[in-house]
């Protein structure tokens, strides 16, 4: 969290000390890399572990854009292997997503994105298979744009059927 924190206001410190001029996000191709958190809670556990998540997109125009996604979970947990109830645990999601922005001013725009995807459940019991929940997923963040190919975001991502909340800061950088 102190990561997070820590980007952000590198992020606002950056864009009050450059030039107030205008960036365009027009249509193109770009990638991405996050990095942050991933807090999980069922029954059995609750959990916090890092998460590193890549992104490529095609952005359609300043407003809209498609983007393919993944995220490592990190959730590694070491089951008693006797007890036929202990819960799998999310270790990876991929999916699509459609993406929103909606610029603050010249530089900082709020985000959010709508999608679906594949989470990787890692069974711990002794003879239980891994296996893959189809699992929707809901965010939003805050986005610095350096120039019109570098921007920094902040931003949360709920993965609703596994319950997993992704809170990440990243860059990306627009072709």
């Amino acid at each position: 969290m102190r990561m997070i924190l820590s980007s952000v206001l590198v992020a606002l410190a950056a864009g009050v000390s450059m030039p107030a001029s205008a960036v365009e996000n027009g249509p193109g191709v770009y990638a991405g890399v996050q990095l942050g958190q991933a807090s999980s809670s069922n029954d059995r556990y609750e959990r916090d572990d890092l998460s590193i998540g890549l992104r490529t997109g095609y952005q359609i125009n300043k407003h809209i854009g498609v983007e393919l996604f993944s995220n490592s979970l990190s959730f590694i947990e070491v089951g008693y292997g006797f007890n036929r109830n202990e819960p799998a645990h999310p270790e990876e999601h991929y999916g699509i997503a459609v993406t929103g922005t909606f610029p603050l001013n010249e530089r900082f725009d709020l985000t959010g994105r709508a999608g679906i995807g594949r989470t990787k459940m890692h069974a711990v019991v002794v003879g239980k298979d891994d296996y893959n929940e189809t699992d929707p997923s809901i965010g939003g963040g805050v986005r610095f744009n350096f120039n019109p190919h570098w921007s920094m975001n902040a931003e949360a991502m709920r993965l609703t059927k596994t319950k997993v909340t992704v809170i990440s800061t990243g860059f990306r950088y627009q072709f």
